[in-house]
């Protein structure tokens, strides 16, 4: 009985121990990396348009700032490239002509985090803003010819390159998900949420669901 005793004892001090190591979070950065994957989405506009966008899975890069254990401020850059199909009225004929391409999008966001519990294991909240820049990868007019001299070849070497439709929009972003204090330094979290891009010409915003699994090095 008393080897029980002793025993749980220093099993709830090691736990104990364990959970203040690794919860201090206060007053600490943290730098990571972001695994992201995002629904479907596709909405009509006006005189027949259409935009039809294929989920896709990016990666990113994340930073946070941990005021308390139970707040943080989070700076997350992500980058997906899903298809798309789009359908738009030409001016010209009046006929509704379609695209399908592969777009580029970058979002930056400023989330704010706040942690439900102090432990090393605790769900959160978090909330954000930014801006979503999309490229199209689709040319907006004729091409710019380039040429160089080139050393290996022993002659010119000409090249096309095109400008591509690209648009900056305001989004936003909303998610629920756990955190993981694995040690000290070291942290996993996985998060459901929402963002919410604007769009211009259409009935409403892009609403794309995203899941996020995110490792972060605290320093």
């Amino acid at each position: 009985m008393y080897r029980v005793i002793v025993f749980s004892a220093l099993a709830a001090f090691s736990m104990s121990s364990y959970a203040q190591r690794t919860a201090d979070r206060a007053g600490t950065w943290e730098f990571g990396a972001n695994l992201v994957d995002t629904s479907s989405e596709s909405f009509q506009g006006p005189e027949g348009s259409s935009l039809a966008v294929s989920g896709d899975l990016g990666i990113g890069f994340n930073a946070a700032y941990n005021f308390t254990n139970r707040f943080a401020i989070q700076f997350d850059l992500d980058y997906i490239s899903p298809s798309y199909t789009a359908d738009f009225l030409v001016e010209d004929t009046g006929q509704i002509e379609r695209i399908r391409s592969t777009m580029k999008a970058t979002n930056f966001h400023v989330k704010g985090t706040v942690y439900l519990l102090d432990g090393p294991i605790s769900p959160y909240v978090q909330a954000g803003l930014g801006w979503s820049y999309i490229d199209s990868n689709v040319a907006d007019g004729p091409p710019t010819t380039g040429c160089w001299w080139d050393w290996w070849w022993g002659g010119y070497v000409c090249r096309d390159y095109w400008s591509t439709y690209t648009s900056t929009r305001s989004s936003y972003t909303a998610a629920v998900g756990l955190r993981w204090d694995y040690t000290r330094d070291l942290s996993f979290k996985a998060d459901y949420g929402i963002l919410d891009v604007e769009s211009a010409g259409f009935s409403r915003n892009a609403e794309f669901e995203t899941f996020r699994i995110s490792v972060a090095w605290r320093l």
